[in-house]
């Protein structure tokens, strides 16, 4: 199940976002930085520890028979036991422009045969080399916003780009940083026109884990913002599963003239 997350002018972090939900997903998961703009959980929570080639060696290595194959030796673990994995973005923005959105997309969609979600960062939306084909693959779509009037006019128009024409109508929901400045979710759901999934506090002290590597603690699990991206991480699951079932194909009809006798079909 592929879920993507995007934002409009002015949002706060949808990496830092990202990362905490993918911490605190109730199932396998991978977490992908496809922002065109770079990469920044490497340098952040990996603290430049980390190395991998991530998306562009991906790119590199699918010429040689395609990007399944490949994916998983480019994924990096989140977490110690793996549940939570990480596809690093690019280190060099201008790679954005080669590389194939779609085939990673479905990609995505159908890791481990589906046994495994993928939530996209995507970025900045309308950013140049924004992966439109991922968003339009994903099961659901979620614009990070804050609460302010300023983010939430931007978020209005980014909603309307995103359910105008591509098949979203419906799959689309919200997830606010920083409720009550000033505005409540009620509120925000209201303005925008779709399900607000959650809310995630400005926890500073947790988020510069994620945002920049500052050291965890042993209480960084029970942090606010972790336990926040819990309750959230379960409600996305639920509303993307019930969108991607809705979505699903239906079964090929069974021919008029097969008849099942014994448990096989015979004409």
């Amino acid at each position: 199940m592929l879920i993507a997350l995007c934002s409009a002018k002015g949002a706060p972090g949808v990496t830092t976002s990202g990362l905490a939900l993918a911490l605190s997903w109730p199932r396998p998961v991978v977490l992908a930085e496809l922002d065109p703009a770079g990469g920044d959980v490497l340098a952040g929570y990996g603290r430049g520890e980390l190395s991998a080639g991530g998306l562009a060696d991906l790119e590199l290595a699918a010429r040689r028979g395609g990007l399944a194959p490949h994916l998983d030796s480019q994924l990096l673990r989140l977490d110690p036991e793996g549940r939570a994995r990480l596809l690093p973005g690019l280190a060099d923005p201008a790679g954005a422009r080669h590389v194939d959105w779609a085939r990673l997309a479905a990609t995505l969609a159908s890791v481990e045969d589906g046994t495994v979600d993928a939530i996209a960062d995507c970025g900045r939306l309308r950013a140049e080399h924004f992966p439109a084909a991922v968003v339009r693959r994903a099961a659901a779509v979620v614009l990070v916003t804050g609460s302010g009037l300023r983010t939430v006019r931007a978020a209005t128009k980014a909603i309307a780009e995103l359910r105008g024409g591509d098949g979203h109508v419906g799959m689309v929901a919200t997830l606010v940083v920083g409720p009550g400045e000033p505005y409540g979710e009620r509120e925000i759901g209201e303005a925008l026109g779709v399900q607000v999934i959650g809310s995630l506090p400005r926890d500073a002290k947790a988020a510069s884990v994620l945002s920049d590597g500052a050291p965890a603690g042993r209480l960084f699990a029970q942090s606010a913002l972790l336990r926040a991206a819990r309750t959230v991480a379960n409600r996305l699951v639920e509303f993307a599963a019930a969108h991607e079932t809705r979505l699903a194909p239906p079964p090929a009809p069974v021919p008029a003239s097969a008849t099942t006798i014994g448990g096989s079909r015979v004409r």
